[in-house]
């Protein structure tokens, strides 16, 4: 399994870019991009150089920082599908429920191609996923774990030392808190940890130090 992480849009998003390992055919390999917020012609042009092809958008969340490149994408990669939850795709069509109106630059997205349950588990570019809806930072956000749980896709929900914002409408800190530390504790050890923002981190490195998880 390979990550690849750009950061786009004006906020300095961490898109991930997700495929599975293996002697395949030059481009031919399937990846994930996960919460293309801008540039979406970086995002193409990288998925290109490393030789592989667009299957599906994953979103977090709704937030107009992390979907500014989605339809760009899509456009770019005929085939591919958008890939969230249901109150994530029903706030990415609207520019006001998203938030990006207040950037001065709206932006909205397509109904989602494939709208995920918490918990679902399912194959997408050769690799196993399993959704999980953490709801706090917005309503609705899913994390992405891969495989048996040791590379995980955290969004806003938590990152290295702190946690999302709950400040926005629908925000909830409480709510955010204990469904952070619910994951943390059901994940091994030293998964690892690709947040919306920022660096990655380590599971036991958060349940033992994150301030605001005690």
């Amino acid at each position: 399994m390979a990550v690849e992480m750009l950061e786009t849009g004006p906020l300095g998003v961490c898109t991930y870019i997700v495929s599975a390992d293996g002697d395949v055919t030059a481009d031919s390999v399937p990846c994930v991009v996960i919460d293309p917020g801008g540039d979406a012609d970086e995002i193409s042009a990288t998925v290109t150089r490393l030789g592989q092809k667009v299957a599906a958008v994953f979103l977090t969340h709704a937030h107009g920082d992390h979907i500014g490149g989605v339809r760009d994408i899509l456009a770019a990669w005929p085939g591919s599908v958008l890939c969230c939850s249901e109150e994530t795709s029903r706030r990415a069509q609207d520019a006001k429920a998203n938030l990006s109106y207040l950037m001065g630059t709206p932006v909205t997205t397509p109904a989602a191609g494939r709208v995920l349950r918490d918990g679902e588990e399912f194959e997408m570019a050769g690799l196993r996923w399993r959704a999980v809806e953490i709801p706090g930072h917005e309503p609705g956000e899913m994390v992405y774990i891969l495989g048996d749980g040791h590379i995980v896709f955290t969004g806003d929900t938590v990152f290295y030392g702190s946690v999302g914002r709950s400040d926005f409408p629908g925000g909830d800190h409480n709510a955010l808190v204990a469904g952070v530390t619910t994951l943390l504790q059901s994940l091994p050890a030293d998964a690892t940890l690709y947040p919306g923002h920022g660096p990655s981190t380590r599971a036991d490195f958060e349940l033992r130090s994150n301030p605001f998880l005690r």
